[in-house]
């Protein structure tokens, strides 16, 4: 087995039997498995059709229209007699001249019914509407488009679900990605920063390159963030496949596979690039403390775009979010936020990726040459001039 297989596997290893890997792993599924469950219990106990009364004094209910339960009474004065019994929680009346002035009033005793049942209502007097109708002319009116399609003009994109969940999809698909990237470099921080310490480093250089051991301990924990990318999208694709059942807007969802194409080919030169980085500052510092300090600065840097989330409704294509977009650090979270407010032209793209690779490039290049002077320095921070030589140092 090679000395680069030995160093990612250990570091994989290690990682993930870490408590905080695997709290957050774990956690966040079942932190959306329980929020799942909490939306599909809340729409589900919104109460049986029975505790609804209506007193239709328009006519417009017919006897052969299907009724899913709700009770009729033929006046006001029964309904809230029922209402004042607690037979029903609450009735609708009618008024005569609904079918013109679409007039209606609901009456309740202690608590308003939930929306899921007044939306229940709703359908049922619109399929009383309709009746007059063709079956056909009666199901467009009832259910609207059959198959909408919403698409940009050059038909570059095209979707078939524009609702708030396929809204929504794309940014947590970013957020996912960068949670990932976030926990991967606090552990190599650590990593570096500890085994720097603790002398570990000056026994592992003996035998292995700076190279093999920057890559090496990338490998790893790579394999680490995708490790737990996957659980992740596993639990959430099963979570939502369930949800979808009971929850409406999640019916409609489509996966923007065109997105997660680019969001993984913008993820690998974005996590070689924090790589590089984290090394970096892991050799330059003299301690952990002072290295998870300014890990937390580079977290800041990768999360920029939610600071501006906000100039997707007013400007998604102004310049602030197309310079984020072409930014290396905040590249992957920019597109992934823009996605679902515009059509991000393929010259950002391009452009954004290459800026990303040239940068991604270079880090791995200099790291190296920084890990080189700066991991025998225990106890002492490296300057910024003693950076700057390292990098330009020959070898």
């Amino acid at each position: 087995m090679s000395k680069l297989v030995l160093i990612a596997r250990q570091e994989y290893l290690r990682n993930v039997r870490r408590r905080s890997f695997l709290i957050a792993t774990f956690g966040l599924p079942l932190l959306i498995v329980a929020m799942m469950a909490v939306s599909i219990l809340t729409s589900s106990t919104g109460g049986d059709a029975d505790s609804l009364g209506y007193v239709d004094q328009s006519g417009v209910v017919a006897a052969n229209t299907e009724d899913p339960g709700f009770q009729s009474y033929p006046t006001v004065a029964e309904a809230a007699s029922a209402l004042e019994t607690q037979e029903i929680r609450a009735f609708y009346v009618i008024a005569p001249d609904y079918a013109t002035s679409g007039d209606i009033e609901l009456l309740y005793r202690d608590r308003l019914p939930g929306e899921t049942l007044r939306d229940d209502f709703e359908d049922f007097l619109r399929a009383n509407l309709a009746r007059t109708f063709t079956p056909e002319v009666a199901i467009r009116v009832l259910e609207g488009p059959a198959n909408l399609v919403v698409r940009t003009a050059d038909g570059s994109r095209e979707t078939d679900s524009p609702g708030l969940v396929n809204l929504i999809l794309p940014f947590a698909l970013g957020l996912f990605l960068s949670f990932a990237l976030m926990n991967a470099s606090g552990y190599l921080m650590q990593a570096v920063t500890d085994e720097k310490e603790n002398r570990t480093i000056e026994v592992i250089t003996t035998s292995v390159s700076p190279r093999e051991f920057i890559t090496g301990k990338a490998l790893g924990l790579a394999g680490v963030a995708l490790s737990q990318v996957a659980l992740w999208a596993v639990v959430v694709a099963i979570g939502m496949v369930i949800a979808s059942r009971f929850l409406g807007p999640l019916a409609g969802m489509n996966l923007p596979w065109s997105l997660i194409l680019v969001l993984v080919v913008y993820f690998v030169p974005l996590f070689t690039l924090a790589v590089a980085l984290v090394v970096t500052l892991g050799v330059a510092v003299a301690d952990l403390r002072q290295g998870q300090q300014l890990v937390s600065i580079l977290i800041f840097i990768f999360i920029i775009p939610l600071f501006f989330s906000s100039l997707l409704g007013s400007s998604p294509d102004g310049p602030v979010m197309v310079a984020l977009t072409l930014f290396p650090t905040t590249s992957l979270l920019t597109i992934a936020i823009r996605w679902s407010a515009t059509a991000i032209p393929l010259w950002q793209l391009i452009a954004g990726w290459a800026i990303l690779a040239l940068c991604a490039g270079a880090g791995l290049w200099a790291a190296p040459r920084v890990f080189r002077l700066g991991m025998l320095r225990y106890g002492n921070r490296m300057t910024m001039r003693s950076l700057i030589d390292a990098i330009r140092a020959k070898g």
